[in-house]
């Protein structure tokens, strides 16, 4: 009597289920580096930000020491507005005293998670050599 044929097939392959599992898992993980790669190019932004407020600062310092402790107010716009040409919004503070020249910049800058906040610069130089 013959026997009656067992179904020995396997299944191969990936079920449907499977493939959307691992879809999901690969979707989560591109949303993470791009978040991080966003993350990035904000505080890569802002350290530019901050070079140039410190090149700004260092420069007008020079300019302090150049012109014995004074600076011209045509020298001053013209170095303010270089300043907010690399650094939009910014807001500068000259103060001598003495031999001292203390120049303070405030901008805005982009954090991560809000809109952006304040922050300040202050540079302090010697004016004497």
């Amino acid at each position: 009597m013959p026997k009656a044929p067992i179904n020995t097939r396997r299944e191969t392959g990936f079920t449907l289920i499977e493939v959307l599992v691992a879809m999901l898992i690969l979707m989560v993980g591109l949303l993470g580096v791009a978040a991080t790669q966003l993350l990035a190019l904000q505080q890569v932004n802002n350290a530019n930000l901050r070079s140039q407020v410190n090149s700004h600062a260092m420069e007008m310092a020079e300019l302090v020491r150049v012109n014995d402790g004074a600076v011209p107010a045509a020298v001053e716009g013209l170095w303010e507005a270089s300043l907010l040409r690399t650094v939009p919004g910014a807001t500068t503070n000259i103060a001598v005293a003495g031999n001292t020249a203390t120049i303070t910049i405030n901008w805005r800058e982009r954090e991560y998670g809000s809109s952006d906040s304040a922050k300040t610069f202050t540079y302090t130089a010697r004016i004497d050599q």
